[in-house]
């Protein structure tokens, strides 16, 4: 009968697992909780020698700390001022109204008809019309095409750096 040396490296998981979930439901701050710790945990050949016990630092419990300005100072993170002003809110924000879209704009509405107008009836000859005429597939094609091809021709001619008020591509 040969014996597994793999065995006994099993059993110290099996040890090891099962103290862990005996203290699985303990409370994480409790200091009395350290002592306990089972024999070999820290062994990294399994010699058996017991570590000795921690002692917590600092029997008393820390006061409350605002946990914003325990974080490190980062290029993202706001300041204690910004942080309480970032907290309060008073409610009073209303976003602007909607700009109406323009009526007498053809171009426009001839991008809107291509790029919303085209995928939909390619995707209406997809799902339900697969034996169309090739004709029908090409305008939908078509169709989208043109839509990206006027959305293009709508941005404005120059990139310079006079044009700040530029906002690029205007619907």
């Amino acid at each position: 009968m040969t014996s597994d040396p793999r065995d006994n490296e099993r059993t110290d998981y099996d040890a090891r697992f099962a103290a862990i979930i005996a203290q699985f439901d303990d409370d994480p701050l409790d200091s009395s909780a350290l002592d306990e710790r089972p024999s070999g945990a820290d062994d990294d050949a399994g010699a058996g020698a017991t570590p000795a016990p921690l002692q917590p630092e600092d029997p008393q419990p820390a006061p409350p700390v605002d946990p914003i300005a325990e974080l490190p100072a980062q290029w993202r993170m706001p300041s204690r001022e910004e942080s309480a002003a970032l907290l309060e809110d008073d409610g009073t924000y209303e976003p602007p109204p909607p700009q109406p879209l323009p009526a007498g704009d053809l171009h426009f509405w001839a991008i809107l008809a291509g790029l919303v107008g085209g995928p939909l009836w390619l995707l209406y000859l997809f799902l339900l019309d697969r034996m169309a005429k090739p004709m029908w597939w090409v305008l939908a094609c078509a169709t989208t095409a043109a839509g990206v091809v006027l959305l293009i021709l709508r941005q404005p001619h120059s990139r310079e750096d006079q044009d700040d008020h530029d906002d690029g591509a205007v619907l």
